[in-house]
């Protein structure tokens, strides 16, 4: 099975469904990565020229905890997304066609930070403009996506419809997150992200930690 990621910055595809994308590569399905932006403004004190290759290749590293096999960095402002427009709908719709995956995980719509609310509109229209033999600026080759996970990053769901059991791999996701050192200094991503999947727990019966998602249709 072929599973795509897409995260706003490049630690949020770790936090949001990190557990999920082991689980996946474990089994032996194909899991790609895409991070919209080039994560510049993730600093208050390291320099964007210093900080965007840092933070590449701390996802490079994180990735490889993950089990990805491919990473795709798109070059759109940390910070604009809102402002990117068609063109973003663009290039996530050209991705969806190339890569063809089954199951698409994007930040649910109503997450407090405005980047990944606009990815999360984006890549919603992205794979429902690219399930029609339209839209030839997306590339050949219609495709429909089977299912879309909406994860929570900065703001919980407020409903989920899907509950995993991510238990045996919470370390693993944990280490993958710990990589992404620039951001660990701000905010302890890595406790975080662990203290809200033990909270989610609660919805898979027998598990010690758990990651949540919503749903959404991914065609029109």
């Amino acid at each position: 099975m072929r599973i795509l990621a897409i995260g706003a910055h490049q630690d949020d595809p770790d936090i949001g469904c990190g557990g999920s994308l082991i689980l996946h590569a474990d089994s032996g399905d194909d899991v790609t990565v895409v991070y919209a932006t080039d994560g510049a403004a993730g600093s208050a004190t390291i320099p964007k020229d210093q900080l965007m290759p840092l933070r590449r290749t701390e996802a490079e590293h994180s990735a490889a905890v993950l089990g990805a096999k491919r990473l795709i960095f798109l070059p759109f402002s940390d910070g604009q997304l809102a402002y990117a427009g068609y063109d973003l709908v663009t290039e996530l719709g050209k991705i969806i066609r190339s890569e063809r995956p089954e199951i698409v995980y994007v930040h649910h719509q109503e997450d407090a930070h405005p980047d990944h609310r606009a990815l999360a509109a984006a890549t919603l229209d992205a794979c429902r403009r690219a399930s029609t033999p339209y839209f030839q600026e997306m590339g050949s080759g219609q495709h429909t996506v089977t299912e879309i996970r909406l994860y929570e990053v900065w703001t919980p769901l407020r409903e989920y419809r899907r509950a995993i059991d991510v238990s045996t791999v919470i370390d693993r996701k944990t280490e993958a997150i710990r990589h992404h050192r620039t951001q660990l200094s701000l905010i302890p991503y890595d406790e975080v992200a662990r203290g809200l999947a033990r909270y989610r727990s609660i919805a898979v019966r027998g598990s010690t930690y758990a990651e949540v998602f919503d749903t959404a249709r991914a065609t029109w």
